[in-house]
C-alpha cells in the first residue's frame, strides 16, 4: 500500500509539473545549457544560451539564441526550495526588460514568499520612493530551462560597483596606499561565514559578533584589511556610547541615507534587516561616512507580531539600529522623513494592487508547477500583504508622533467568535489599521463566519477588556453593504450579521459629525448561493471543476500531499494519475475517485 501511495504522489507531481506551462502574461526568458547539463553549483557556471520572448521587444529567438553563463545563487533560498535561484552573466550588456544595461542579473524564484512575491517587491518601491542612493530594479518573467517550464521568476539586477548601480570609486584588489584605501567600499553586513570577511565583536553586551563582507574590493591587502577593521570597530564604539548626546557616531555614518533605510526595514517590518544582507557604501576620501545601502533581501518581512520596532522582540539579532535608535539625533531625522513620506503611502497600495494584477495569471502557472510554494490566489495574498502593511504602517504612526491618526483612538481591533477574531481573546484580535486619507479604520478579512450564533463581535480600542470601550449595535443584526451609527459605550450587547459566514469582508469605521458608522460589506459582490454553485466531478484521468465565480480549488491526495492549486473561473479539467483525492472548493469539500 505504502508503494503504491509513494508512486502515486510521485506521478501526481511529474503529472503538475509536465501541465505547468507559462502563462502568456509575461515575457519568458528561455535559457539551454551545453549539452542540458542540470545547474547544480553556485560556484561554477555553466555555458548557455538565451532568448527572451517580450512581443516586439524580444531579444534573440529559437534559432539564433546568444550566449550567456548560468550558475545557482542564494543561501538558503539555494538549499531549502526546489525552485532555485540563478545567476546570469551574460558574453555582452543588455538592457533586459528595461533594466539598466549589464551583464550580471539574477534569477530570483520567490519560493520563500507566500504574500503574493510582493515581500521584494514592495521593499524596492519604498526604497525608490524614499529616495535611496540606488535601488536594485525587478521584472516579472517566465523561466523555461532546458525546455521545462520553472515557474514565475524575478530578473533582478544584482548589487555591484557599478556606474549605474553603487556608483563608488571601484578600489582594486590588494590597494596599499593610504588614501586609496579609504574607498570605494561596498561590504554587507552578514549573517553566512564568508572567505572574503572580517569580524568584530560588538559592544551590546551579548558577545555578537558582527561578520562585514568586502564586496569590491574582494581580495584584502594588510593596509585595506586594517582600515576596514579600524572603521567599523571606531564606529561601534562611537554608536554604544553611553552619552546619547553624542554625535560622534555621525562621524562614520551618513545620517540621511541610515535613515532611508531604516524606515524602508521598518514599514515592511524586515525582521532581518540589519542581521544580513544589509549592505552599506563609502567613497574614497578620509572625510567620507558609510552610507547604508542598496536594500536587498525581504525574505523575513511580515513573519512575526508587527506591532514593534524591527529590533525589538525579533528572532534575528539586529546590530546597531537599536542603540542607534536611542539617539535623539537619530529619532527626531526618522519623524520628519516619515512626515514627509507618508503621503505617498497611498500610491505605494495602488503600486500593491496594480502588480499583483500584472503577475496574477503568472502565480497560478507558477501554483501549478510548485503547488508547495505558490500564490495561485493573488487577491487573496495581495490583501493579506496589505493588512500586514496597513497595520504596520497606523502602528508606525501611532509610535512617530502622527499628527493625522484621531487622538480619540489610538488602535481600533475587531473580537468575536469566530477563530479569525481571535475567540473573544482581545490580546488575539486583528487591528483595524487608520488610513489617513479616508479618515477610516479600515480591514479586509478572506472569510468571518459564526457572526450571528448569538455572540456576535465588538469593535474596542485596546488588547483587554477591562475599562475598554466597545463599539457595538445595541444588539440588532446587521445586514450587509449598509451604514449604521453605532454607539461608543461600555458593555452593549454585541453587534450581529444576517449572514452566518461571508468572504472577502471589508470593515470600515468612520466617524461623521459626532456619530461613529460601521459599514461591513462582501468583498466579492457576489451571493452564497451562487457562489456555492460548483460541480466536482472525476472522470478518466481527471477532475472536472466548474464554477461560475472565481474560486481557489486544492487537490490533495490520500496523503495529504497537495496535487494540484489553482484558480478555476468556468470549468476546467485537472489532468490526475488514478486515484483518491480530497477536493476543496471555496467553502465545500469533496471526495473524488480517478479512474
Amino acid at each position: 500500500m505504502m508503494r503504491f501511495l509513494f508512486s502515486l504522489i510521485s506521478a501526481v507531481t511529474l503529472l503538475s509539473a509536465m501541465a505547468a506551462a507559462p502563462s502568456g502574461s509575461l515575457p519568458v526568458i528561455y535559457i539551454n545549457t551545453e549539452g542540458n547539463a542540470p545547474v547544480t553549483s553556485k560556484e561554477d557556471y555553466l555555458s548557455a544560451t538565451y532568448y527572451l520572448v517580450n512581443g516586439d521587444a524580444s531579444i534573440g529567438s529559437p534559432t539564433e539564441p546568444l550566449t550567456t553563463q548560468i550558475k545557482g545563487r542564494g543561501n538558503y533560498t539555494w538549499t531549502g526550495f526546489n525552485k532555485k535561484p540563478y545567476r546570469l552573466k551574460l558574453d555582452s550588456k543588455q538592457p533586459l526588460l528595461g533594466l539598466k544595461k549589464s551583464k550580471h542579473f539574477g534569477l530570483l524564484a520567490g519560493a520563500d514568499d507566500n504574500l503574493g512575491f510582493l515581500r521584494n517587491t514592495v521593499g524596492y518601491e519604498v526604497s525608490r520612493r524614499l529616495g535611496m542612493d540606488w535601488t536594485p530594479s525587478h521584472e516579472p518573467v517566465e523561466l523555461v530551462l532546458n525546455g521545462e517550464y520553472l515557474g514565475l521568476y524575478f530578473l533582478t539586477e544584482l548589487i555591484r560597483v557599478d556606474a549605474d548601480r553603487v556608483a563608488v570609486t571601484e578600489q582594486p584588489d590588494g590597494e596599499t596606499a593610504p588614501d586609496a584605501v579609504t574607498g570605494g567600499w561596498l561590504v554587507e553586513i552578514d549573517n553566512y561565514n564568508d572567505p572574503c570577511q572580517i569580524s568584530i565583536r560588538e559592544h551590546c553586551g551579548t558577545g555578537e559578533f558582527m561578520r562585514f563582507t568586502h564586496k569590491s574590493p574582494e581580495a584584502l591587502s594588510t593596509e585595506q584589511r586594517n582600515y576596514l577593521v579600524d572603521l567599523v570597530t571606531a564606529a561601534d564604539a562611537a554608536i554604544y556610547d553611553s552619552d546619547k548626546s553624542s554625535s560622534s557616531w555621525l562621524s562614520y555614518i551618513d545620517l540621511s541615507e541610515l535613515v532611508k533605510f531604516y524606515i524602508t526595514q521598518e514599514i515592511t517590518d524586515n525582521g532581518e534587516s540589519f542581521h544580513g544582507s544589509c549592505y552599506w557604501h563609502k567613497e574614497r576620501g578620509s572625510d567620507t561616512k558609510m552610507r547604508f545601502g542598496p536594500v536587498w533581501d525581504f525574505g523575513n518581512s511580515f513573519r512575526r507580531n508587527s506591532n514593534d520596532f524591527i529590533y525589538a522582540n525579533t528572532y534575528f539579532h539586529q546590530h546597531w539600529i537599536g542603540e542607534i535608535a536611542k539617539f535623539p539625533a537619530f529619532q527626531e531625522a526618522v519623524k520628519a522623513k516619515w512626515a514627509e513620506f507618508k503621503p505617498q503611502i497611498a500610491e505605494i497600495e495602488a503600486y500593491i494592487s496594480d502588480f499583483a494584477t500584472k503577475i496574477a495569471s503568472a502565480a497560478v502557472a507558477d501554483a501549478q508547477r510548485w503547488p508547495e510554494y505558490g500564490n495561485a490566489d493573488m487577491a487573496k495574498a495581495k490583501n493579506r500583504y496589505l493588512d500586514f502593511f496597513r497595520s504596520k504602517v497606523s502602528w508606525l504612526n501611532s509610535q512617530w508622533d502622527d499628527g493625522d491618526t484621531p487622538s480619540y483612538f489610538s488602535h481600533l481591533y475587531m473580537v468575536g467568535a469566530s477563530s479569525v477574531l481571535g475567540n473573544w481573546q482581545p490580546a488575539s484580535a486583528p487591528e483595524l489599521y487608520y488610513d489617513a486619507q479616508s479618515q477610516s479604520y479600515h480591514r479586509h478579512f478572506d472569510r468571518i463566519s459564526k457572526l450571528n450564533d448569538g455572540r456576535g463581535f465588538k469593535i474596542i480600542d485596546r488588547r483587554s477588556w477591562e475599562g475598554c470601550f466597545e463599539m457595538c449595535g445595541n444588539g440588532s443584526l446587521l445586514n450587509l453593504n449598509e451604514d449604521y451609527v453605532v454607539s461608543t459605550v461600555v458593555h452593549d450587547p454585541n453587534i450581529g450579521l444576517t449572514e452566518a459566514e461571508i468572504f472577502n469582508v471589508d470593515v470600515d469605521v468612520r466617524q461623521v459629525g459626532d456619530d461613529w458608522v460601521l459599514r461591513i460589506s462582501d468583498g466579492s459582490g457576489v451571493e452564497p448561493a451562487v457562489r456555492d454553485a460548483i460541480s466536482i466531478l472525476g472522470a478518466r484521468g481527471c477532475i472536472t471543476a466548474s464554477t461560475s465565480y472565481p474560486t481557489h480549488l486544492s487537490i490533495f491526495t490520500a496523503s495529504g500531499s497537495c496535487a494540484a492549486s489553482l484558480i478555476i473561473d468556468g470549468t476546467t479539467q485537472v489532468p490526475l494519475a488514478p486515484g483518491f483525492y480530497i477536493v476543496k472548493a471555496g467553502s465545500i469539500t469533496h471526495k473524488i475517485v480517478v479512474k
